[in-house]
């Protein structure tokens, strides 16, 4: 009788994960353990998300006040122009010629040509119907001239000075005056636009820490367990900071159900108040200003997480 031997197969040795695998596994695991803590723990995460939110409201209104104070400014200097008048009778090559000179000059953006007879209906459009300046003046006294669009309203009187020396031009205006007012207005509304908004985030990011860091305190008991098993500090902090990422996301959800009709509504009270004012429109600002703030509320979410944790974890 033939006897057949069995060898014995051993199993292949256990393949390593690649690195990929192993955060994989982590980011879902701190992930489930996020959850569950947010659901487990509702009270506390409701005070934090709540925090949040009324701390990211605030923020949300000065982001878009300031960019509505950005485009006001901005339409301001853009209407800041240099004004050449001409000599009296110059011949249209002369009048190009100093076109073409003028618009070589640094600073300069664009030269526009205005007639004489195109300035007189400008006066009396802005005049309207009260005054008829036919009845007023037998000849029109208005001189051709150019107008000069700048690059940098700062560069309004260098440019104006250059202007003065080229032949042909009688005179120059530019309101030196009121071109300084708006350069120091525009500037202190950006300086003060800045200051208020680091401010004004700087007590937000204080006031959102501080509540994250008494919703850990309040379970310091589960985070002494993790540590007695040997849980390493990454694996106890990274549940606990995609906890606070979550909280973030939530409150900027919560926060932008607020700001997005307000401004809205604020919008449309306010065009009808003053029409002429220049003011974005909220497809223009909602959408950035919405992710600017899921990203700020996560990464404060997150790093008050992980400073109230330095707390309980040494190393």
């Amino acid at each position: 009788m033939k006897t057949t031997v069995f060898t014995p197969v051993m199993p292949e040795q256990r393949r390593r994960r690649s690195p990929l695998g192993v955060l994989s596994a982590a980011l879902a695991y701190a992930g489930g353990e996020a959850l569950a803590a947010f659901r487990r723990n509702g009270l506390m995460s409701a005070a934090a998300v709540t925090t949040i939110m009324v701390t990211l409201l605030p923020v949300g209104g000065a982001v878009a006040l300031a960019a509505n104070l950005r485009l006001m400014t901005t339409i301001l200097e853009r209407q800041v122009q240099v004004v050449a008048y001409l000599r009296d009778g110059i011949s249209p090559q002369e009048r190009d010629r100093l076109s073409a000179q003028v618009r070589a000059l640094p600073g300069v953006r664009r030269v526009e040509f205005v007639g004489r007879d195109q300035a007189l209906v400008r006066l009396q459009d802005a005049l309207g119907e009260r005054v008829s300046l036919r009845d007023v003046i037998e000849t029109n006294p208005l001189p051709d001239s150019l107008e000069v669009a700048l690059v940098n309203p700062r560069e309004a009187r260098p440019v104006a000075d250059a202007v003065r020396q080229i032949g042909g031009v009688e005179d120059v205006a530019f309101g030196a005056q009121a071109v300084d007012r708006l350069l120091a207005v525009t500037g202190l509304l950006r300086t003060g636009g800045v200051a208020a908004g680091l401010l004004l985030g700087g007590v937000a990011l204080i006031i959102i820490m501080n509540t994250i860091r008494l919703t850990i305190i309040g379970r310091r008991q589960e985070i002494e367990i993790m540590q007695l098993v040997g849980a390493s500090p990454w694996y106890v902090r990274s549940p606990f900071m995609l906890e606070g990422v979550l909280q973030g996301l939530v409150a900027t959800a919560l926060a932008a159900l607020v700001l997005i009709p307000g401004y809205i509504l604020l919008l449309a009270r306010a065009r009808d108040v003053v029409p002429f004012l220049p003011l974005v429109h909220a497809p223009d600002l909602l959408p950035t200003l919405v992710v600017s703030l899921g990203l700020g509320g996560m990464l404060v979410g997150m790093s008050g997480s992980l400073l109230a944790l330095r707390r309980f974890l040494h190393t």
